[in-house]
């Protein structure tokens, strides 16, 4: 209906979105401003036939204004017959995800000519595509065989089949993922009725019942309809490690739920496939623990907090609230840790760029202390915990007043409810009450609402009363759309103290990066009084998890008795340093922390988080010549 795919998709997301900023675009669609002012024109003559179009909200972004106009188009676009085709081939990566989806779904040899006219590719090409999805599905330990003249297909366990397809083929746009089921999701599952299928799961499993998020819901729905998709084509779960044993009320309405996807789907669920569905919803549910690992994980939560008080001089152990969403948190880990491979944190990326300090927290305690190490917490583990610890460090030093009354809808689980609300308590304390936090489920079955406005994660339909969009992404946005009140002088003089011109470097030349440390701690030597184990310290932290935060910045450290006084070494590198197998980093803030030092290192870590949020003030920080550039740069995080 539209010119070309882009147009397509650039509509759909101005339907899904209220507002849509140039920097979102750019960043979404991988062109130029120019390109994307081209196509909003394109976009605008075909909708000046249904007398809507895009306008320009100075200083704001994008909107399309009477949605309902166009609607036309959008039941066009959103009904039009499903190809094997379910990805846009535009790009390299949009073509490879095709090709492993064609593996995922065609029990047949592919050959090579098939391949190519498919992907619209040269035979050199699909052999690089193949080359690299076989380092991807090693991982899956899923193998790409080949007969001669005759093709290629995927093997291995199905358990696996379906573990990959769920985490390389579903996109989870926190934007939209929760609320709707996109058009690739309707492609891929385009024999199943997903919304019919999410609504089953309401009636059968109410959320008033079941402490199910928005988001775990909505995997629980894929992993059905993938299921569903796999089974119908005789691909069954052919054995799975030793099972729990489930609660008879968490397994009765999910026995009822099989039976009636069977039922509507004309096959049947083998005990193993019925098994690894209940451990999915068992692993998406948040429940109470089990007296079997009741004493265990109260130990591993004091273990975890007696570590950051030790290691920080962060004493959370009083907070209530942290001790039982840990608990809460741990009750689903422990139990199934042996039975599926641990979930992926689709939130780590942010969690590591804006709640840098919580992270940090985390990893150090988890590696120093004996007990914790030994349940081997992956990275993703790690990202989770550390939400909690944000929102613990949060509500330390929130004043508690009740003024406005907020309802905050949160689709991404308990310990990003609890962050929001701390959050929310922190910059807002004379403000607002919230006076409950639900689900997007919940919320749907709600008829009276009380409160003055809602502030919500996720697109809300309708509603009644103001809403205001909270995005962890652009957090500061959605509190300046509340009220922003939250002081914008951020002991400024605090920050300024942690650095020394004397620590400040140039480098110009490539070398690696256990040389810049040993340079840079060499330089700290000169004017301060460390350890001579310093930067052995530095090196084993390293070895941990890499540092680098962002593309450009990266922050060695290590926390020494020895040290007389915290400082932070800049070194502005004009030659990339590689940090990690793939990843280099130009700015490097190497911590000298001082034992107990928290509040100063709290200072530089909330100044961090915002300037990880800015591309633009980093690549600026990376061209800086002179110690009072970077401070002045510093200074005008705020801004």
């Amino acid at each position: 209906m539209l010119a070309y795919k882009r147009l397509e998709q650039l509509f759909l997301h101005f339907n899904t979105e209220n507002i849509c900023t140039m920097h979102d675009l750019t960043k979404l669609f991988s062109v130029s401003e120019r390109t994307i002012r081209s196509d909003i024109k394109e976009l605008n003559n075909e909708l000046f036939k249904y007398n809507t179009k895009i306008v320009t909200l100075r200083g704001v972004g994008y909107q399309l204004q009477d949605k309902e106009k166009a609607l036309p188009i959008l039941h066009e676009l959103t009904n039009k017959p499903l190809s094997t085709v379910v990805f846009s081939l535009e790009s390299t990566e949009d073509r490879v995800k095709q090709l492993l989806y064609l593996l995922l779904t065609t029990e047949d040899y592919l050959s090579i000519d098939e391949l190519c006219d498919t992907l619209f590719v040269g035979r050199t090409t699909l052999l690089g595509y193949l080359k690299q999805l076989k380092i991807l599905l090693h991982s899956y330990e899923l193998t790409i065989t080949s007969k001669t003249n005759i093709g290629y297909k995927l093997t291995g366990q199905e358990i696996n089949f379906r573990q990959c397809f769920a985490e390389q083929l579903i996109e989870r746009n926190f934007n939209s993922y929760i609320s709707q089921f996109s058009i690739l999701e309707q492609r891929i599952f385009k024999e199943i009725d997903l919304k019919e299928i999410f609504q089953k799961t309401i009636e059968l499993l109410p959320p008033h019942e079941y402490k199910i998020t928005d988001y775990n819901r909505k995997n629980f729905v894929i992993h059905i309809a993938i299921a569903v998709l796999r089974v119908k084509k005789n691909n069954n779960i052919e054995k799975l490690r030793q099972m729990t044993l489930f609660d008879s009320v968490i397994q009765q309405p999910v026995v009822h739920l099989i039976h009636w996807v069977e039922t509507n789907y004309h096959l049947t669920f083998t005990d193993n496939d019925k098994n690894w569905i209940f451990a999915h919803f068992f692993t998406e549910l948040q429940h109470q623990t089990s007296n079997q690992y009741q004493k265990e994980i109260e130990q591993l939560v004091q273990q975890l907090l007696e570590e950051i008080k030790q290691t920080f001089g962060e004493n959370l152990q009083t907070d209530e609230i942290l001790k039982n969403d840990l608990i809460l948190h741990f009750s689903t880990y422990l139990p199934l840790k042996d039975i599926l491979t641990i979930k992926k944190n689709p939130l780590l990326p942010t969690i590591k760029r804006n709640y840098s300090y919580a992270f940090e927290l985390t990893v150090m305690a988890v590696s120093k202390n004996e007990f914790l190490q030994s349940y081997h917490f992956t990275e993703d583990d790690i990202g989770y915990i550390a939400l909690h610890i944000a929102a613990a460090i949060e509500r330390s030093n929130e004043k508690k007043s009740r003024k406005k009354k907020a309802l905050i809808i949160c689709g991404q689980g308990l310990s990003s409810s609890r962050l929001l609300e701390a959050i929310i308590h922190k910059n807002f304390p004379e403000q607002v009450e919230i006076i409950d936090t639900i689900s997007f489920a919940t919320f749907q079955l709600q008829e009276n609402i009380t409160a003055d406005f809602i502030i919500s994660t996720i697109p809300l339909p309708k509603a009644n009363i103001p809403v205001v969009r909270i995005d962890f992404m652009e957090i500061k946005k959605g509190l300046q759309e509340i009220q922003r009140l939250l002081e914008q002088d951020k002991r400024l003089s605090e920050l300024s103290s942690l650095f020394d011109s004397a620590l400040f470097h140039i480098n110009t030349i490539k070398m690696e990066k256990e040389k810049l440390i040993s340079e840079l701690v060499s330089l700290i030597k000169e004017h301060y009084t460390i350890s001579n184990t310093f930067i052995e310290k530095v090196i084993a932290r390293e070895q941990i998890i890499p540092t680098n935060v962002t593309s450009l910045i990266a922050i060695p450290h290590a926390i020494d008795n020895h040290v007389d006084e915290t400082k932070i070494s800049v070194c502005i590198s004009k030659v990339p340093i590689m940090w990690d197998k793939e990843n280099s980093v130009k700015i490097i803030f190497l911590i000298i922390g001082k034992d107990n030092d928290k509040d100063r290192l709290q200072t530089f870590f909330d100044y961090l988080s915002k300037l990880v949020e800015s591309d633009r003030l980093q690549k600026k920080i990376s061209q800086v010549e002179r110690f009072s550039d970077l401070i002045n740069c510093l200074s005008n995080i705020n801004e």
